[in-house]
């Protein structure tokens, strides 16, 4: 990179808003050769005077890290003059990547930021519930990320009110929101974002793909539609200046977007520019968008042949450190085998830990059955049509999902008889009372039999009694309608 640091003098402005009514104060500022020494003074209803200082380091070095930083926090921060410089994301090395940039650069310490957690799901009104979820992602982020557990807000957990979800995901746990409050330095911090955000077009291209990296892993989105094979990135930005900013930024790396007339995301796809953010690494810096855009990119046709990943020859990014691979191999020698259990001590993704154990050789590996046994297990299901799959997994010690398969194959359709749990009684009442009265409602045979409508549909199915003519059709039961036709 040409630079090696970006002088903070240049985004000191001349006066500070202060207060609600964003109030202009002139700002004093000594500027030395380390370090500017910034201060104000504010009066108060009660004619007393505050004085508002800091001081804080000159420079910042222009690097990868600062630009990838800027870009999340263009992506993440919040923007208004509140006082407060707030970031959020739910990955928790995104987290320790920006506040480890903020003690290095800035010195703002790590134990400096308060937090709390927001939970995309409703307030539980069961306590135990509500206490067993709140101890279990407080534990998370405090073992995860180096936020000072003295400075939680009063309220450490708060909850969407206007979500569907009333249960706490497997593996979910929220989003950490970082919070320093002092207005001085937030208003610097995000001037110099804004500021560089929006000449961002004439930095060169590395710092260029460092901040689009950043922007990516705040507000990129991989959506992949496997039917209709629609592979793409989307990009939000709420204003239409941004996302014209982002194009621009794309396009200087060889990637074409397309912007829709009042539609916030900017969209990349086609197959070329996908590959160029695969080559380009920009999708790498959030794990769980970088590892769901590669799975996307393994559907493409022909995609190792065209960019020698997914064949071996190219490293995957985002490679983790050899003593954590040490890590895994020695928790999986030592009895721990559960891929999602090792993920959480070593503090990986599963998806990585199962690259790690595929390359040494450990784990369950995937063993092909041949088609002489699978010929064996369709003969067999068809001769025992009533046995589960995983009855007839256990008879010839493969996987249950084997079985699915081989049915798939030779198109053998079980239907529901081997997983039915109504008994064989029931079921032959239910025949019998058809039998009898091939014009009985729903309702009578519920009141007799004691199993649901949909036992009796699948029953009336199962035994070719659905169509017994056109007044005996499922749900037909309107005796006006059969008048008149006979009237007729």
């Amino acid at each position: 990179m040409d630079k090696k640091f970006i002088d903070l003098k240049e985004y000191i402005p001349e006066r500070i808003l202060s207060g609600e009514n964003e109030k202009e104060i002139k700002l004093n500022t000594n500027i030395e050769e380390d370090y500017i020494d910034l201060s104000y003074t504010t009066e108060h209803f009660n004619g007393s005077w505050r004085e508002h200082s800091t001081s804080m380091p000159r420079r910042i070095n222009c690097n990868k890290e600062t630009f990838e930083v800027l870009g999340l926090l263009q992506a993440e921060m919040g923007k208004t003059n509140n006082g407060s410089l707030v970031f959020a994301n739910s990955e928790y090395q995104i987290i320790k990547k920006v506040m480890k940039w903020f003690d290095k650069e800035l010195e703002l310490n790590y134990k400096n930021w308060r937090w709390y957690i927001r939970l995309n799901m409703q307030e539980p009104n069961d306590l135990n519930y509500k206490k067993e979820i709140e101890d279990k992602i407080i534990s998370y982020w405090l073992s995860k990320t180096k936020i000072n557990n003295e400075m939680k807000h009063p309220k450490t957990v708060t909850y969407v009110k206007d979500t569907k979800h009333t249960k706490l995901k497997d593996h979910y746990y929220g989003t950490l929101m970082i919070e320093y409050k002092f207005n001085l330095f937030s208003q610097i911090i995000k001037n110099l974002v804004r500021s560089k955000t929006y000449n961002m077009i004439n930095e060169d291209k590395k710092n260029i793909r460092c901040f689009m990296k950043g922007i990516i892993a705040g507000e990129g989105c991989v959506a992949y539609h496997p039917k209709s094979r629609h592979y793409i990135v989307h990009i939000t930005a709420l204003q239409e200046e941004e996302r014209e900013i982002y194009q621009k930024c794309l396009e200087r790396l060889n990637i074409n977007s397309r912007l829709y007339k009042d539609y916030k995301d900017m969209i990349i796809s086609e197959r070329g520019n996908l590959i160029q953010l695969l080559n380009q690494r920009l999708m790498c810096l959030s794990h769980k968008k970088y590892n769901r855009f590669l799975y996307m990119m393994q559907q493409y046709p022909n995609i190792s042949y065209q960019t020698g990943y997914f064949t071996g020859e190219k490293k995957i990014w985002n490679k983790i450190p050899e003593e954590k691979i040490n890590k895994i191999i020695e928790l999986y020698n030592s009895g721990t085998t559960r891929t999602i259990e090792i993920a959480e001590k070593v503090g990986v993704s599963p998806i990585k830990v199962n690259r790690v154990l595929k390359e040494n050789n450990l784990g369950e590996r995937v063993v092909k059955t041949d088609e002489e046994k699978r010929k064996q297990i369709a003969d067999f299901v068809k001769a025992n049509m009533n046995l589960s799959n995983d009855l007839i997994a256990k008879q010839f010690n493969v996987h249950e999902s084997v079985v699915r398969r081989i049915c798939k194959k030779y198109k053998i359709d079980k239907g529901n008889k081997s997983r039915c749990k109504i008994p064989q009684e029931k079921i032959q009442k239910i025949i019998d009372i058809y039998k009898e009265n091939p014009t009985v409602k729903f309702s009578e045979v519920i009141d007799k039999v004691g199993v649901s409508d949909s036992v009796i549909i699948r029953v009336r199915k199962e035994n070719n009694l659905e169509n017994l003519g056109y007044k005996h059709l499922i749900g037909n039961n309107n005796h006006f309608k059969d008048n008149k036709i006979l009237k007729n």
